[in-house]
């Protein structure tokens, strides 16, 4: 595999591929990764999504500025009793309810190409025989679900610090390197990306994606070989549990003598 060279576009045949291209992205800057299950989702935070506000009938209402804004106000009002670290900014704040599930203007990505796609391939289904597919459609020929991909940026500039408490006075997109207010953040070499526009999809000037080709599966049991999976992304009695019924699902264990 030649270096990166400009390409926007990079196939991954098999996860020597994928290891090849750590040190080629580890040589040509400052690289972050976002891994999705689906290529045809685009770069867009939940809270920006259509489908994440509708109204009683069903219909989505789209991104509202001033809704945001409450639910902020709403979480940070309510939040004291179940938080040890109580965070001192706003992005802080974004940032604890992104970890737990609430719909933000941030995206989650990893400085980790391999926890990236480790992410990509999470509920790893088999998929051989669609990279030319997911060419075609990557092409716009056709309009389907894309395997698994690894979106790839640089040169994203970082949140000033003095900005954390004004986030609409933040660039269009900008990077935060959040606190360690939970032990998956340093676990998933984790970052995230701040939207103003949040309904916008962001479209970097310096993108490359990597579309997994072959079986997403086979590349799940090499990651798990390197010690990458649930339990070491996720460090916790749940994601010890998921990743040992995983183990158990596809024989992985190593055996005890007795």
């Amino acid at each position: 595999m030649a270096g990166l060279g400009g390409r926007e576009h990079i196939p991954i045949d098999s996860f020597e591929d994928l290891t090849r291209l750590v040190q080629l992205f580890r040589k040509d800057g400052k690289w972050i990764f976002r891994g999705v299950r689906d290529g045809s989702y685009k770069l867009i935070p939940r809270i920006g999504r259509p489908e994440s506000r509708k109204g009683r009938t069903g219909i989505s209402l789209g991104y509202d500025h001033g809704a945001e804004k409450t639910l902020i106000r709403h979480f940070i009002r309510s939040a004291g009793p179940y938080v040890r670290h109580v965070p001192a900014t706003c992005l802080e704040w974004l940032a604890l309810a992104q970890h737990h599930g609430m719909f933000t203007r941030l995206l989650d990505w990893s400085e980790s190409l391999l926890v990236a796609t480790y992410f990509a391939v999470e509920d790893a289904r088999k998929r051989d025989g669609h990279g030319k597919e997911a060419m075609e459609s990557a092409a716009g020929v056709k309009d389907r679900e894309l395997p698994p991909t690894i979106y790839c940026v640089k040169d994203i500039p970082t949140a000033p610090d003095n900005k954390h408490d004004k986030i609409d006075d933040l660039p269009a997109v900008v990077l935060y390197y959040p606190p360690h207010i939970s032990p998956r953040i340093p676990a998933q070499s984790g970052l995230f990306t701040v939207h103003k526009n949040p309904d916008k999809p962001f479209v970097p000037m310096h993108m490359v994606r990597l579309t997994i080709t072959k079986s997403p599966l086979t590349l799940k049991l090499n990651l798990n070989a390197c010690g990458i999976h649930k339990a070491s992304l996720f460090p916790g009695i749940d994601g010890l549990a998921e990743h040992q019924s995983w183990l158990y699902k596809w024989g992985e264990h190593l055996k005890y003598d007795d």
